[in-house]
């Protein structure tokens, strides 16, 4: 699994306070200004393998996890330990474990509302924050699906549905017109499903979590340089929908990706990686020496 074999990227496992173990990757200077990534439901830092070797290459720190139920981490099943709440705290412990006091955070879909609340709670920990086709913003109608074909007492069957057909199903579904998805791909998002926990947990995710669009006026509040993009095909996610809360946050700048679908960092990376470091420049500029003026 992502990223065996790769040198750039160092892979270690966090013991949190809540006494769960997280997998978390970094790559590039360790003295770079940290870029935390958050992946989405279902997911995993395979989300980002497009991005990571690009934001390190530019000097920064890129710290990715697989949240709990996710990748390789722990997959508690205890009740509520997928709500928003809990969810948020556990982020929280991910960047106490790796030492990260303020740091610009990006998420994508489901992380994109964890980044989202993170920045929102505890402003003092968020310097950036850059949304990736964010639930907390759009509306996602796929949930309701999802909820209404998971009822518990499905529970004990789900293992057996879930088929490596069906998840190349979920990535047709996923992308836009941009880009493909390989083989290895498929895998990758399927390799997880390996343990049982792994779809209790997804499923338990999409019960406990709020993918309800944050209010209007929580937005509003927001003094954090914020930076939004969203694929015009995304099917999960609706962008239209999201325009309205973009347009409440005080700091945002919002990018349209004609064509991309759901998962723009894997579809579109050279115009999201574009678009990140851009946006992340001043954290770079915040680190970099000051040439002495002369005497």
């Amino acid at each position: 699994m992502y990223p065996a074999g790769d040198p750039t990227i160092r892979v270690r496992t966090l013991e949190l306070p809540s006494g769960h173990r997280v997998r978390a990757l970094e790559s590039g200077p360790a003295d770079g200004p940290p870029v935390f990534l958050v992946h989405g439901w279902a997911c995993s830092v395979y989300s980002f393998r497009r991005n990571v070797g690009a934001l390190a290459a530019a000097g920064h720190r890129v710290l990715a996890a697989d949240l709990k139920g996710h990748g390789l981490s722990d997959k508690p099943l205890g009740a509520g330990e997928y709500a928003t709440e809990p969810m948020v705290a556990h982020v929280l412990q991910i960047l106490d474990a790796l030492g990260v006091g303020r740091t610009a955070i990006v998420g994508h879909s489901m992380g994109g509302a964890l980044a989202l609340d993170v920045a929102m709670r505890l402003p003092e920990r968020v310097s950036r924050v850059a949304l990736l086709d964010s639930v907390g913003l759009g509306v996602a109608p796929i949930i309701r699906v999802v909820r209404a074909i998971t009822p518990g007492v499905v529970t004990p069957l789900l293992r057996s549905l879930v088929r490596r057909w069906a998840v190349s199903l979920v990535l047709r579904f996923a992308y836009g017109k941009l880009g493909g998805f390989s083989s290895r791909d498929v895998d990758e998002y399927w390799a997880p499903t390996q343990f049982r926990e792994s779809i209790l947990a997804a499923r338990a995710m999409a019960h406990e979590f709020d993918w309800s669009p944050q209010p209007v006026e929580r937005l509003a509040a927001l003094r954090i340089p914020t930076l939004v993009v969203f694929g015009t095909r995304d099917r999960l996610v609706t962008a239209r929908s999201a325009q309205r809360r973009v347009r409440a946050l005080p700091q945002a700048r919002l990018e349209l990706i004609a064509g991309a679908g759901h998962v723009t960092p894997e579809e579109a990376p050279e115009r999201v990686n574009a678009v990140l470091l851009e946006f992340l420049a001043p954290e770079r500029e915040a680190l970099r020496p000051r040439e002495s003026g002369a005497a």
